[in-house]
């Protein structure tokens, strides 16, 4: 068969692959069991009969030689086993990745992006590199270089009062979250998806600076995605699933070094203009201690169940106490742990459960992930309030099959994301408010190099989102459309603590986006353009009178355009 291939030898498939990801996805709900991971641990890993590439036909595959169901049939997966012999050497190219993207009005969060920086104007991502191995090591290296116009935009008005201003500041200045990433073009290149690595049967040890992205969601999960540039860690992890009696498991933990932008929250200029004078924060980078695990039941087939669990501390505060070089040993009720003397070492935990059930008889899947920001006192706590500064993703699935035409579908996709408070925790006093992201003895919060390491909509915010698309392969045309809320959390501290006590100035995006996948043989396309309409942007709301006036008139609204174009080229080694 003539084509071209690329192997996947225990090398890692980059979380943020335009196209592959969702494609692989897709296939776990029509039933492909070539793949075996589950794919709420990521990035994915390769197996020695596992591999990218094409075919004569142009199709682009990924599995191994076994089939899937029978609507997969007439899809060819390739397979290169030359070099796979113990010991062999294998040098093979990884793929050559080009993304660009121009935001028109202001920055926007949550695009999942990697190492760009939310920024206006336009922005281009490049990256290669290529994976060796020898016996049981392997190196694969990937490095990145970003480049951003980042140009100015209208931040908060100054219209609005010092209290607001104040308020606005004080949240801005307990979390690592530049509103402009400098007054400069934003030029930085990142070690990207490289590691160096030890890999025998199911597990990997090493050291790696890949983008980690733990559990079911797929536009936002809580603790582990690719909003932010990858962070250096040393990692335990499985590279495919250990079977057991009872069921696959998969995990990995990391210990690992979370940089700061070196960027204040809110520009110097604005925030003297209005009286105000930031508290500094500690110039430390910070350390992470995270785990993840999932079990797949023998006896339910397709569902994953799952838990996450994150520390950060400052460098600074790590001492010679195993608890703050493995907190994650710490039991997870504060009242055993030694709280309140505990707080004594500045640390941040967040934790989460997820579950993901996959049906294959109806082409579906839903999916739940539920985290809290903060322990709970003791068990009484927990059964009382387990909704205290709890937030959750809620995910459902289907391809709906098409009439007479074969491996055709209509894919339709919702997903809901909540950060904000609920009741329970903005009327509960503490010491410490944990909003997600956001915590008073790690000043920088669940951030590196000045993103989120989570959900990239924001501290507090709350996203709804609908994609329906037509499917077949790797191809893929539809729209999407979303409604996100940011910071509420924000949002209410203002209106009710500084005289801006007017309930209409929520600030709403609502967008809409066309989005097309395709692939020209060894070229996978991804393009998405949107419009985003800004209801009450930075939370000033002047609303337009209507006549007779009533309650609900429209306040101003910003127009802002997103294009993206991502290119990503497989190298072939081997000609068929």
């Amino acid at each position: 068969m003539a084509g071209m291939v690329v192997q996947m030898l225990a090398q890692s498939l980059p979380v943020g692959l335009p196209v592959v990801e969702d494609y692989l996805r897709r296939q776990q709900l029509l039933g492909d069991s070539t793949y075996p991971a589950s794919l709420m641990i990521r990035p994915s890993y390769g197996y020695n009969d596992y591999s990218i590439g094409s075919n004569s036909e142009g199709y682009v595959g990924f599995g191994s030689s076994r089939t899937g169901n029978a609507d997969n049939q007439s899809v060819p997966a390739q397979i290169n086993s030359r070099g796979n012999a113990s010991g062999a050497f294998v040098l093979r190219a990884m793929p050559l990745v080009w993304k660009q993207q121009y935001i028109s009005d202001h920055p926007i969060m949550g695009l999942n992006d990697g190492a760009m920086i939310p920024a206006r104007g336009y922005q281009t991502l490049v990256s290669g590199g290529f994976f060796a191995r020898l016996g049981i090591l392997s190196l694969q290296l990937m490095p990145e270089f970003v480049y951003a116009q980042n140009l100015p935009f209208d931040g908060l008005p100054h219209e609005l009062n010092n209290k607001v201003w104040s308020v606005y500041n004080s949240v801005k200045n307990v979390i690592d979250l530049p509103d402009r990433f400098g007054e400069e073009p934003y030029r930085k290149v990142f070690w990207g998806q490289s590691s160096l690595r030890l890999t025998y049967k199911s597990l990997s040890l090493g050291v790696s600076n890949e983008n980690l992205w733990w559990g079911p969601g797929t536009k936002n999960t809580l603790l582990m995605t690719n909003n932010a540039p990858g962070f250096k860690h040393i990692t335990l992890n499985t590279v495919k699933p250990i079977v057991t009696p009872i069921g696959k498991f998969e995990g990995q933990i990391v210990g690992g070094r979370l940089d700061n932008s070196g960027f204040p929250g809110v520009d110097s200029v604005s925030l003297a203009q209005h009286g105000i004078r930031p508290r500094q924060k500690r110039d430390e980078w910070r350390y992470i201690n995270a785990m993840t695990v999932t079990y797949e039941p023998r006896w339910i087939p397709g569902l994953t169940l799952g838990g996450v669990r994150s520390f950060t501390i400052y460098n600074g505060s790590i001492t010679d106490n195993y608890r703050t070089y493995l907190p994650l040993l710490e039991p997870l009720l504060k009242i055993s742990v030694g709280a309140p003397e505990s707080d004594t070492i500045p640390s941040d935990q967040i934790a989460s459960v997820f579950a993901r059930w996959v049906m294959p008889e109806s082409h579906s899947e839903v999916y739940l992930e539920y985290g809290r920001a903060d322990h709970s006192w003791d068990m009484t706590d927990f059964i009382l309030e387990p909704g205290h500064y709890r937030a959750y993703v809620l995910g459902l699935r289907k391809l709906v099959p098409l009439v007479r035409r074969k491996n055709e579908y209509i894919d339709i996709h919702l997903e809901i994301t909540e950060l904000g408070r609920n009741l329970i925790s903005s009327l509960r006093k503490a010491n410490n408010p944990a909003v997600w992201y956001i915590h008073g003895q790690v000043r920088h919060g669940y951030t590196h190099n000045g993103q989120i390491l989570g959900s990239g909509i924001g501290t507090s915010s709350n996203m709804q989102s609908l994609n329906i698309s037509w499917v077949k392969d790797y191809k893929r045309i539809g729209f999407e459309l979303h409604r996100l809320a940011h910071d509420e959390d924000l949002w209410a501290y203002m209106t009710q603590n500084t005289g801006y006590g007017d309930y209409r100035t929520h600030w709403t995006d609502v967008g809409g986006a066309f989005v097309a996948d395709w692939n020209f043989r060894n070229l996978l396309v991804n393009f998405k353009f949107q419009t985003i309409g800004s209801i009450n942007y930075k939370y000033f709301y002047d609303p337009i009178p209507s006549d007779p006036p009533f309650w609900w008139d429209r306040g101003p609204v910003r127009y802002n355009m997103h294009a993206a174009l991502s290119l990503v080229y497989l190298l072939s080694t081997k000609k068929h």
